[in-house]
């Protein structure tokens, strides 16, 4: 049985927004992948003809034999914008296929959920449930939210009290500010990494020497001059290896 993927069913915005943001397509429910390619030598095992880079094309990965976007029968489906928790889980389970929708991010060098892509009618059976029970759901978020906000707390306490075990000499209470800083929710900082949250040694000296760079050398300042992100990092290494050796 071939794996069902999608495309020329969507409507011209959605296919827009899909194109234009270097995207790729992951279905939920089947393992298959679509990519925006990074290369100009793929051809679609359907059609034969070649993918032009950064277009869409449906295989395991770039480096396996797969189809062009337009040749994949994902006909009708529509994208649901991601934010609504219960509208993404019911419209999933409504829809004969889910297509995740994620985009690549540059600066933190990773693929990030834009939505999904299901059938217009597994959007309205799912609204329509939502609003049903819609005022249980807001009192469970609410209880949710506030168990998650200790948890994040205690998380930061304990990343505080690793940073002060592994720097016993650093400034008082200093480990507070390098903890707050580098556990930030949504931030992408090493403190929201998997290893920092088991207090991993490497990702506790990284939060504590981001801290030391921007806090105790004039590395900030040295943008002004004109100089490259790689070249200031080399001027304040050394201070900052001596600081971090201080503070051991």
């Amino acid at each position: 049985m071939g794996i069902k993927c999608f495309n020329k069913g969507l409507s011209k915005n959605t296919e827009n927004l899909i194109l234009a943001s270097n995207i790729y397509i992951e279905l939920a429910v089947v393992s298959q992948n679509i990519f925006l390619t990074k290369k100009e030598k793929l051809t679609c095992v359907s059609c034969g003809k070649k993918i032009p880079l950064g277009k869409s094309f449906v295989a395991e990965s770039e480096n396996h034999k797969g189809t062009c976007f337009n040749c994949s029968p994902f006909v009708g489906y529509v994208l649901l914008p991601p934010g609504n928790v219960a509208m993404t889980r019911r419209s999933k389970k409504y829809s004969t296929l889910c297509g995740v929708v994620l985009a690549w991010n540059q600066r933190r060098k990773r693929y990030e959920r834009k939505g999904q892509l299901v059938e217009p009618v597994a959007i309205e059976k799912a609204r329509l449930e939502c609003e049903q029970d819609q005022a249980v759901r807001d009192l469970k978020n609410k209880k949710a939210a506030i168990i998650r906000k200790q948890k994040d707390q205690e998380f930061i306490i304990n990343f505080a009290r690793a940073i002060r075990v592994q720097y016993p000499n650093c400034p008082v209470k200093r480990e507070f500010a390098i903890a707050l800083h580098a556990c930030e929710k949504y931030s992408g900082r090493v403190g929201r990494t998997a290893k920092a949250k088991e207090f991993d040694t490497k990702m506790i000296d990284l939060a504590v020497e981001a801290h030391i760079r921007h806090t105790e050398t004039n590395y900030d300042q040295q943008f002004d001059k004109g100089k490259r992100k790689k070249e200031i990092r080399v001027n304040v290494k050394s201070d900052i290896n001596t600081i971090l050796n201080r503070w051991k």
